[in-house]
């Protein structure tokens, strides 16, 4: 019997040691597992919900990066991150990878906390990303690509601002960019109802949203069905109605997209989650 269960206990040490490896051989991740990355590496998510541990002193507090997983095409990917600073445990890449590989086929870690784990060819023992960060978004996603994980175009990723010089020199240049028009200055709060769709769900997700608005830029909050938690999140508005946003949720999903709006008037979403799953939105107008 002792023998038996000994046998067994190895069994699940194994097998969770092969789940929980990192990646290992070259990999080209897709465009939109790239522009996930780089909101988990940069923290796009803030906690203000005070039942679960937050509170308008976590306003402007980025979500830490705990862990990135990816299948091995780069096309699908999930993601674990903390909304307290650092005041998280660490996160389990054996439960990580399996919620990965439940629709995206075989999965491994390719990212603890700011590190790339993944080697390839080019980084026999992974890169270390924490140094790059502080040069910013499109910095980080040249230091990716020339680090062989990515090939694709940098100029077409979401949230690409202009050019970026690398530590040899060279440029990236992006097209030509109209002047920006000065937009006048506003602050905007308030409660709107919301109508959500999330793939996943079977009904609509209906509910309010709560947001605080300056200079185009804000938080919103929404609550999630089935007492599955919270949603917080951060919007950027632009000119000719267009915008990004990005929701970090208490059960450790999110998703991110563009949206579409008009100034005290109605809004649109649409987006994806951490597990490629489609979220679309509509906002009402000001009453």
């Amino acid at each position: 019997m002792k023998k038996l269960l000994g046998i067994v206990v190895l069994s699940l040490l194994l097998t969770t040691s092969v789940f929980a490896k990192s990646g290992k051989g070259e990999i080209n991740l897709s465009k939109r597992t790239m522009e996930y990355f780089l909101d988990y590496i940069f923290g796009g998510g803030v906690n203000l919900n005070a039942n679960t541990g937050g509170g308008t002193g976590n306003k402007n507090q980025k979500a830490s990066p705990q862990l990135f997983t990816t299948n091995s095409s780069g096309t699908a990917s999930y993601w674990n991150y903390c909304m307290f600073g650092d005041r998280c445990t660490e996160a389990d890449p054996y439960k990580a990878i399996l919620r990965c590989q439940k629709t995206n086929g075989s999965c491994y870690t390719f990212a603890k906390r700011k590190r790339i784990v993944w080697k390839n060819n080019k980084n026999p023992r992974g890169l270390n990303l924490s140094k790059e960060l502080k040069h910013g978004r499109d910095h980080v996603a040249q230091v990716i690509k020339e680090a062989g994980y990515y090939s694709g175009d940098l100029t077409l990723l979401r949230g690409f601002k202009g050019i970026s010089t690398n530590k040899k020199g060279s440029k990236i240049t992006k097209k030509k960019k109209e002047p920006k028009k000065i937009v006048k200055k506003y602050e905007l709060k308030g409660e709107r109802s919301i109508a959500l769709s999330w793939e996943g769900y079977e009904d609509l997700i209906a509910g309010t949203v709560e947001f605080d608005e300056a200079d185009y830029k804000g938080t919103l909050k929404l609550p999630l069905p089935n007492n599955d938690g919270t949603c917080d999140g951060t919007y950027s508005l632009q000119k000719g109605g267009k915008g990004t946003w990005q929701i970090a949720c208490s059960n450790n999903m999110g998703a991110a997209g563009t949206l579409k709006w008009v100034k005290d008037g109605g809004v649109t979403g649409t987006g994806r989650d951490h597990n490629d799953k489609k979220v679309k939105f509509t906002v009402s107008k000001s009453s």
